[in-house]
C-alpha cells in the first residue's frame, strides 16, 4: 500500500466516522490492516525488496 492508497483509506474511514457509521469503518479499517500485513509479509518473502 502506497502513500496515496493510504491517505485515501484514512480520508474514507473519516468520513465514515463523521457520519457515525462506525461499525463501517472497523470494517474498512480491518480491511486496511489486512492488505498492509499481506504487503510486508510479501515483500519480507521477496529478496530482491531488501536490497539497499
Amino acid at each position: 500500500m502506497n502513500n496515496q492508497e493510504l491517505c485515501i483509506l484514512l480520508d474514507s474511514i473519516l468520513a465514515l466516522l463523521e457520519t457515525d457509521n462506525t461499525e463501517k469503518a472497523k470494517e474498512v479499517i480491518k480491511n486496511g490492516i489486512k492488505r498492509i500485513d499481506k504487503g510486508i509479509t510479501s515483500s519480507s518473502m521477496n529478496p530482491d525488496n531488501n536490497k539497499a
